[in-house]
């Protein structure tokens, strides 16, 4: 249930969020914990803002709820510009000097913007499809830098292990860039781990790839000692200095299902 905040919330966002609580109700409302556990990119309590808070969330943060619900992020990301744009309307001060034309003025935007609505949800759709980064996506610290992932070359997504146990995950990306890689390593970005979790080192070692090389990347886990439990660790590639170098990819990852 909307708590008092909703008060304070426009009907366009409260109607937002709470077409996001159908969508985690969905899911089989899964806690904010788990939510952040499968993201591995935002805390619980950022979350949990997503549907509780007074203002609209940035879209980075609306895509992980709607990432860790298994929602449709095209989708989802017209819902979200659509409902940026009523907002943005509804901040913008009204040019009419005297309070009865400012009125009505206000009035007629709220019935105008909801078309607008349909035209940027549509616009915003085509936009997701050709330009899946986004033009706003941060650029690499290193022109030309890039990279593609390839393969899971072992333990495919959701393989079923047994707890208290090891296994020995390995990933193969390319080099699509202009850059050499050197004295890289990916990371892991739910740090710190928490309880129950996959235990992994914080970094592992990217080995020196060439441009338009291929490279294997090797990370032994240890699965948690009790089941069952799902275990989801996102990595993103860094430098020496922690550096992040690919801050508009995805992150890669590996899923497991802890099963006795």
């Amino acid at each position: 249930m909307p708590g008092a905040q909703a008060e304070e919330r426009t009907p366009e966002l409260e109607a937002f969020m709470d077409e996001l609580r159908k969508l985690r109700t969905r899911a089989g409302e899964p806690s904010f914990r788990k939510m952040a556990a499968k993201s591995g990119a935002v805390s619980h309590a950022t979350l949990h803002l997503t549907v509780t808070g007074r203002r609209l969330q940035p879209w980075e943060t609306v895509r992980e709820f709607v990432r860790a619900c298994d929602g449709d992020e095209e989708e989802w990301h017209a819902r979200w510009q659509g409902v940026q744009l009523v907002l943005s309307a509804d901040r913008e001060p009204d040019p009419a000097p005297d309070p009865a034309p400012a009125r009505s003025q206000w009035r007629s935007k709220r019935v105008l913007v909801p078309l607008a609505l349909v035209v940027a949800a549509a616009i915003a759709a085509v936009v997701v499809v050709l330009l899946p980064g986004g033009e706003n996506a941060p650029e690499p610290p290193h022109p030309g830098d890039a990279s593609k992932f390839v393969a899971d070359v072992t333990i495919p997504d959701d393989t079923v292990v047994k707890p208290g146990t090891q296994f020995v995950k390995v990933w193969e990306l390319k080099n699509t860039g202009t850059v050499e890689w050197k004295k890289r390593y990916l990371r892991r970005t739910d740090l710190p781990v928490a309880p129950g979790a996959c235990r992994t080192p914080d970094r592992i070692p990217v080995n020196d790839t060439a441009p338009q090389g291929n490279v294997q990347v090797t990370v032994t886990v240890g699965t948690p000692p009790t089941a069952p439990a799902d275990c989801k660790v996102f990595w993103k590639m860094v430098d020496e200095q922690d550096r992040e170098l690919f801050p508009g990819n995805r992150p890669i990852y590996f899923s497991v299902l802890v099963r006795p």
